[in-house]
């Protein structure tokens, strides 16, 4: 079912955290460290916010216990899914150009209604599919100027495509879990997963962890605060009252946030293509609400 005029709230606050997810392009770009480090790092300085976020609301008694008494499995899954969302997405940019990687890390909006059909007979009205396909095509626009194919980039794209499927999975897995789990103790675990899955993945692929550079911490803590802490944190708490497949449609605003923060901070130029492509993705959202 669509969201219902009731949920205007979890909207708006996935709408906000898809915005802050957008800043995570403008922050990659200053760290000169690794791929799978740079999750790390990601990781390991967002867990000391998610631990006070548990704390008080086990102080507040919206939480009974801060150990996993059930789900352990579903949050186990949901870090490793976003622990290679990170890692593939992140190794991809080396590989291939931003624009592509952008671009296939986004056909999550695809994946997760067409995960929920294959797997779970969940069936998306027609209205919704031209919705998503609106929306993705906006932002086929919105990158679609640099994007291109070149055989020397295939592996690249193939791992931005497969990061793309990461955050599919991880969308579903969090919808799954999410009734009967807060907010705060689900980012904090499925956090704790991750960081373990990357330090693995950054051993794995011998990735330096030092040095950590003045830009390196901006970078991370950039990352750390208003990406995950905040951003994934808001998109977390909307997923238990929203449609996961709304939620899909809602992460389109990313590249537009790194659209726009490209053209202030790195004066690329916002082309009339990449207006409509913003427009077109905000037509998408603004749509499928108003089928409420």
């Amino acid at each position: 079912m669509l969201p219902q005029s009731s949920l205007l709230k979890p909207i708006l606050l996935a709408c906000l955290g898809s915005i802050l997810i957008g800043t995570v392009t403008a922050f990659i770009r200053l760290s000169d460290l690794g791929p799978m480090t740079t999750g790390f790092y990601r990781m390991l300085f967002a867990l000391p916010f998610l631990a006070l976020w548990v704390r008080w609301e086990r102080k507040n008694g919206i939480l009974q216990s801060i150990f996993i008494t059930k789900g352990g499995t579903g949050l186990i899954l949901a870090g490793l899914f976003f622990a290679l969302d990170l890692a593939l997405l992140n190794w991809s940019t080396d590989h291939t150009t931003i624009v592509n990687a952008t671009l296939f890390n986004n056909t999550s909006g695809f994946l997760v209604p067409l995960i929920m059909w294959s797997f779970f007979r969940k069936n998306q009205p027609l209205s919704f599919i031209i919705a998503m396909s609106v929306g993705f095509f906006g932002c086929a626009l919105l990158v679609g100027e640099s994007f291109s194919i070149n055989l020397k980039n295939i592996w690249g794209d193939i791992v931005a495509l497969g990061s793309g499927l990461m955050v599919a999975l991880y969308l579903i897995s969090l919808k799954h879990i999410r009734e009967g789990i807060t907010t705060g103790f689900l980012m904090f675990w499925t956090g704790v997963f991750s960081l373990l899955f990357l330090a693995f993945f950054s051993y794995l692929f011998r990735e330096s962890f030092w040095p950590l550079t003045f830009k390196d911490l901006i970078s991370v803590c950039g990352q750390a605060i208003l990406v995950h802490s905040i951003g994934q944190s808001l998109l977390a708490y909307s997923i238990g009252k929203i449609p996961v497949t709304y939620a899909a449609l809602i992460l389109f605003l990313a590249p537009t946030t790194g659209a726009i923060l490209g053209w202030v901070i790195y004066a690329e130029p916002l082309t009339f293509i990449k207006t409509l492509g913003m427009i077109l993705i905000m037509i998408s959202i603004v749509t499928m609400r108003k089928k409420s």
